[in-house]
């Protein structure tokens, strides 16, 4: 998972790390480490997918690869 596009993608949300984790049932924290730069955690199945429904976005935008990483 792409760490950065999901701060992004909360950030155009409107929502803090921990209004985001309220609304998904998880700690701050477990968004802080999705959001990682470093490496990532990956949330589970059921988590990616109501990521992705409350952020509005498709799990392909969540997934991309940053341009300057790709091969």
């Amino acid at each position: 998972m792409n760490g950065p596009a999901v701060k992004r993608a909360r950030e155009m949300a409107g929502l803090t790390q921990g209004e985001l984790a309220a609304t998904l049932g998880v700690d701050r924290s477990t968004v802080g480490h999705w959001e990682s730069t470093r490496r990532p955690d990956e949330p589970s199945a059921p988590n990616f997918k109501r990521l992705c429904k409350v952020l509005r976005v498709k799990a392909a935008d969540l997934l991309a690869v940053p341009s300057d990483k790709a091969a």
